[in-house]
């Protein structure tokens, strides 16, 4: 990557000029720094691969075809869910079916006794959804945040989509996904056929995912790992904590090889960096995926785990009854109430960069 000082591209005229380091005016104010601190400005490979034939239209189609099945609130409680954060619930409207849009799944969060929710959606950002949902949802004190995921929508690895999605009114925004359903390591184990997003070359992080890391450091956004192959998981976070990012996701692994599959040795890499490993809900209810979920929580401990829904798909479980479910299976398999504070409630709010609540 090309490397020019400030003083140099006054002289040479370049299109890029910044006169506070590269990352002023980003909406907090910029450290000082040199005259001649070093200024990226040569343009970054696309993240976006189009095959020549795109037959499969876009990664949300498949969902189309899915039978749903009526939606049914068992209206569960549960300890569990008083003071919980759930960091994945995902919401309508969207391309396909959803369960429930962002003001019945705060107000759900709210009458179960949630204190937080981070509302997801593939496709596109959410922080001006968190706005509305403070604003108008009727769950005074629940914490709402949004996310924003890099696919292909918003222009894969896209730093401008991560300014923008910073810069929203309110400034709920929180989490940025690395690719998840867009992700090479997805769309190549299905073997379709429609444009995916990169974040490697030759072995090597593209340019504009350092440029977005470096982005989620300075707006102090949580990072999440999305889909990508499990060696590039280790490397985004090993360059994640070189940027002062502390706080990270690694998002559901231990659910087959078309998400990211990483080995128990990656994990221990990744935690060792203070990364969290996300469990979602359906990785303890679905039997397929259970024990190892469980056998990945008891080998390197509940201290680095966090659990969330990751509900919204019409005819599953509601968000807070895909929470409880979980503890039950948790409960189960033997973990306490204190195991289960740290992952339900504890650590969301640490990842969220929140404080812990007292009792």
């Amino acid at each position: 990557m090309r490397r020019v000082s400030v003083k140099k591209a006054v002289v040479l005229g370049a299109a890029l000029l910044v006169t506070a380091g590269p990352l002023a005016g980003l909406g907090k104010a910029a450290p000082e720094v040199a005259a001649d601190a070093p200024v990226s400005w040569a343009p970054a490979p696309n993240s976006i691969v189009n095959p020549s034939v795109n037959s499969d239209g876009a990664a949300w189609v498949p969902f189309r075809t899915r039978p749903v099945r009526p939606s049914v609130d068992e209206r569960l409680d549960d300890p569990v869910l008083h003071g919980a954060i759930d960091v994945h619930a995902h919401l309508a409207p969207d391309s396909y079916a959803r369960l429930a849009d962002a003001f019945e799944i705060a107000k759900l969060a709210h009458e179960r006794g949630l204190r937080g929710i981070v509302l997801k959606n593939h496709w596109t950002e959410t922080a001006g959804t968190a706005w509305l949902v403070r604003k108008y949802a009727g769950a005074p004190g629940l914490e709402v945040f949004g996310g924003l995921s890099l696919n292909v929508p918003v222009g894969g690895i896209n730093p401008q989509a991560v300014r923008y999605f910073a810069e929203v009114e309110g400034r709920h925004g929180r989490i940025v996904w690395m690719p998840t359903h867009d992700a090479e390591t997805e769309v190549k184990f299905h073997k379709s056929s429609h444009p995916y997003v990169v974040v490697s070359k030759d072995g090597k992080l593209l340019p504009s995912v350092l440029e977005v890391l470096d982005l989620i450091a300075h707006y102090d956004l949580t990072l999440a790992t999305g889909h990508v192959y499990a060696e590039e998981m280790v490397q985004i976070v090993a360059e994640a904590k070189k940027r002062g990012i502390d706080r990270i996701i690694i998002t559901h692994p231990a659910m087959g090889p078309m998400y990211t599959n990483p080995t128990i040795d990656q994990l221990r890499e990744v935690v060792g960096h203070g990364a969290y490993v996300e469990v979602v809900a359906s990785a303890l209810i679905n039997p397929d995926f259970r024990q190892n979920s469980i056998s990945l929580i008891r080998t390197l401990g509940p201290e680095h785990f966090i659990v969330s829904s990751d509900a919204g798909l019409a005819g599953w479980y509601n968000h807070t009854d895909a929470l409880v479910h979980a503890a039950r299976f948790l409960r189960e398999a033997g973990f306490g109430e204190d195991d289960l504070n740290l992952m339900f409630k504890d650590n969301p709010a640490k990842v969220l960069g929140l404080p812990v609540r007292q009792g």
